[in-house]
């Protein structure tokens, strides 16, 4: 489950990913695209609107959460959708992006905190998501965070 999406605090590295359009030609795509793609997914998120999640997210998505419980992309879709988790907090900071090949990795640092029903709940985490360049889109395909201790 994607539980943070980098803020426009985010340095990006230098770097230019190289991929394949529709017409079979090349298409340039820099990490600046790539911020961009992930600060969708973040307001996404942020606006529980499951139809931009399915347009954002790779149909091969898997995720995990700060449990290390695997999650599928109908999963997030559901838990992020309309009446699902909302997110009351989500900063980032220490966020860097690399491009390598068709590949984008953005990681950092992160805290957030919502309500899922009942249940409140706050993290602070270290992520790293991983996205794909298909057709002209960056589509997250991997999210994987580790929940720190206070202070780090």
């Amino acid at each position: 489950m994607p539980w943070l999406r980098p803020s426009t605090a985010a340095k990006p590295s230098a770097g230019v990913g190289r991929s394949g359009d529709r017409d079979g030609g090349i298409a340039l795509t820099t990490t600046e695209d790539l911020l961009k793609a992930s600060a969708a997914i973040r307001h996404a998120l942020l606006d529980n609107d499951a139809d931009s999640l399915t347009r954002l997210v790779a149909d091969d998505y898997c995720g995990f959460d700060p449990t290390g419980c695997r999650q599928d992309r109908s999963m997030l879709i559901r838990a992020y959708g309309p009446g699902g988790v909302r997110l009351l907090k989500y900063e980032t900071s220490d966020v860097t992006a690399r491009i390598v090949g068709d590949v984008g990795l953005v990681m950092g640092l992160g805290a957030l905190g919502g309500r899922y029903g009942d249940v409140t709940f706050e993290h602070n985490l270290r992520f790293l998501d991983v996205y794909v360049h298909r057709g002209s889109n960056w589509l997250l395909l991997v999210s994987q965070v580790t929940e720190l201790q206070t202070g780090r």
